[in-house]
């Protein structure tokens, strides 16, 4: 099943994942905000508050912590897979043009 994921994953483009989980965390900041105004405790039970702000604030940093891990872990696995040889970079000079 990880590897049906992965394979899923490998097909779609890096930059709109990098993208999407920006507007997701975005998303997640702008609804933390709201939460945590004094309309919404108004307006919301008290212990139903809890649990949304609880859920909302754990998403927020799982989605955070994977951008970073794309952003650092991801792209050091990149360069390591560049120097192993794996891939072949052509450029002007050797194509023949």
């Amino acid at each position: 099943m990880i590897r049906k994921i992965s394979i899923y994953f490998s097909t779609i483009p890096a930059v709109f994942i990098d993208g999407t989980l920006y507007v997701l965390i975005a998303l997640g900041t702008a609804n933390s905000a709201a939460l945590s105004t004094d309309m919404a405790a108004k307006y919301i039970d008290a212990q139903i508050l809890f649990y949304i702000q609880w859920i909302n604030g754990s998403m927020g940093a799982s989605l955070l912590a994977l951008k970073m891990f794309r952003s650092t872990a991801f792209a050091q696995h990149q360069d390591d897979k560049k120097k192993a040889g794996d891939t072949q970079f052509i450029t002007k000079n050797n194509t023949g043009i």
